[in-house]
């Protein structure tokens, strides 16, 4: 019942990078450690991996771990600065990605306040359809917005903290 977490981007791919300079790779470092740490003290038995070179290692890593669940932690950007909210992206076959992605996206919602996005099929995402478990990526909130920037950086425990939910959630459910 390992749980694989991914830091989105990392190497020499900041992924987006706020007005205020925080990148997207840091935010999601800090919220991958914050719910790594609630996770093994809890007892679950957790790999956690980032990008170094390029993105396709990182289904690679998690399908080698033996990973039950897998969770890609990433912020989302747009051109425009008002665009805001949260949403989680799953691979349109797996029903228990879905399912998580759901039961996620309600638990970012409640907990940070910001709009709901929705959950959304993706089955162009290299991480969602080649990774062997369930699979979800969670867009936390726009970085590109400089209100849930500021969240971003100030109050990565509140995302992880909505992760942790879902999970404890996910398998009160039966589904890991």
């Amino acid at each position: 019942m390992k749980i694989f977490l991914n830091a989105g981007h990392g190497g020499n791919d900041p992924g987006a990078v706020g007005k205020s300079g925080l990148k997207e790779k840091n935010v999601a470092v800090q919220v991958v450690k914050i719910l790594k740490e609630r996770l093994i003290l809890n007892g679950y038995p957790v790999q956690t991996y980032q990008e170094k070179y390029h993105y396709t290692e990182v289904s690679k890593e998690a399908n080698k771990s033996g990973a039950a669940l897998f969770i890609s932690v990433h912020c989302n950007s747009a051109a425009n600065p008002q665009a805001h909210g949260t949403e989680v992206l799953y691979y349109p076959t797996s029903n228990k990605g879905k399912e998580l992605a759901a039961i996620l996206q309600n638990e970012l919602t409640k907990a940070t306040g910001l709009y709901n996005r929705g959950i959304k099929p993706r089955g162009d995402l290299h991480v969602l359809k080649s990774t062997n478990a369930p699979a979800i990526l969670a867009e936390l909130a726009f970085i590109s917005n400089p209100g849930e920037e500021k969240l971003l950086k100030e109050n990565p425990e509140m995302f992880a903290n909505a992760i942790w939910e879902a999970i404890k959630i996910y398998k009160t459910k039966g589904l890991l």
